[in-house]
């Protein structure tokens, strides 16, 4: 419905100058000691590991007029090892605030179940 969400790249690849600006970044972090040498090096971008986002459609069968669901692929995108990085180092964070309200099992899900009926009925 929104034609402006995306515009056709044609002819111009974006690729290059990303890579160049992403591992400048990443230099510019190292050269402030804000990263280390192996983090530099592991989370570098090397040109033939990488590609543009994919985009592609799945239609919604289910709904009048079969919709298309816009997908975007970027399993080998320039920035997915920053992603990868930053997830691992917050994720023992944020499991840990969100321990209280997470459900990790059907065990957990049993175990939190009997301490709310014990605190409410």
């Amino acid at each position: 419905d929104n034609a402006k969400a995306y515009h056709c790249l044609g002819t111009t690849d974006p690729l290059p100058d990303l890579i160049q600006r992403t591992n400048k970044y990443l230099l510019d972090l190292r050269l402030a000691k804000w990263i280390t040498q192996k983090q530099y090096e592991l989370l570098s971008i090397k040109p033939n590991e990488v590609e543009l986002a994919h985009l592609y459609y799945l239609p919604k069968a289910h709904k009048p007029g079969t919709p298309l669901r816009p997908i975007i692929s970027g399993l080998k995108h320039p920035t997915i090892k920053i992603s990868k990085f930053l997830d691992d180092l917050l994720r023992p964070l944020f499991d840990q605030m969100a321990l209280n309200s997470t459900v990790t099992s059907g065990f957990d899900l049993v175990k939190q179940l009997q301490q709310w009926a014990r605190n409410n009925f």
